[in-house]
């Protein structure tokens, strides 16, 4: 006589699988993978399209104009580049097919140069999905970059007589609070200085990124 599997039996599998299932989801979470995907696609064919860039520069003296490279070029800098789009231009035989942001249209490759008649200089913008990758500071674009005013992006590539942080939003003007005498005072070791608890209490909760500035004089420089 076969015995079959009890009803516990049957429950304890499904849990077990329901079990796997969920610590396979965590352990994976697909939505961080697709991104890195996505952001590891950005880099590469923003590498990529630069060295073209450079070798299209040694034939020409000029980098492209937008109506070259941009698929929405209206004769306002800057535009939109994506090899996916129908109004893309030709960029033969620099590049078979211009790339084409992996999330287009939501996010796009923008593309900015000083002068639309002959580019002595260009930048690309991105975005990438992953905002504490490394590489977006590494770049300058810590506190944004792209045209004014917004900012918007976090990452790209130049032409080696610029730089994708030259288009960041401003570095904020310093503030400096002075210690004084009758306050109340504690050692900061990171740069050995003291430092006025309430002024450096306000300080921080509104400037988390404070960097202490020692001198003869004890400072908090907020940024």
């Amino acid at each position: 006589m076969k015995k079959g599997f009890t009803l516990m039996e049957i429950m304890i599998v499904i849990s077990l699988i329901i079990l796997l299932a969920v610590i396979a989801l965590i352990t994976l979470n697909p939505k961080k993978q697709i991104e890195k995907s996505q952001d590891t696609k950005r880099k590469q064919e923003l590498a990529q399209l630069s060295k073209v860039l450079e070798d299209y520069y040694n034939d020409k003296d000029c980098y492209p104009r937008p109506s070259e490279i941009c698929y929405n070029d209206t004769g306002v800098i800057p535009c939109n580049i994506c090899g996916n789009d129908a109004n893309s231009p030709d960029f033969n035989p620099y590049l078979s097919q211009l790339p084409c942001d992996p999330q287009q249209p939501i996010k796009k490759y923008l593309y900015q140069v000083d002068d639309a008649s002959c580019p002595s200089w260009y930048r690309i913008y991105t975005t990438l999905s992953n905002t504490a990758d490394p590489v977006i500071a590494s770049v300058g674009c810590a506190g944004g970059c792209g045209p004014e005013p917004d900012y918007s992006y976090n990452y790209g590539v130049s032409s080696p007589n610029t730089s994708i942080g030259n288009s960041s939003a401003p570095t904020p003007t310093p503030q400096f609070v002075e210690c004084q005498p009758e306050q109340s005072v504690y050692r900061e070791t990171v740069q050995g200085c003291n430092v006025c608890k309430s002024n450096y209490a306000t300080c921080k909760e509104s400037f988390p990124d404070i960097i202490i500035y020692s001198d003869l004089s004890c400072y908090i420089l907020c940024f």
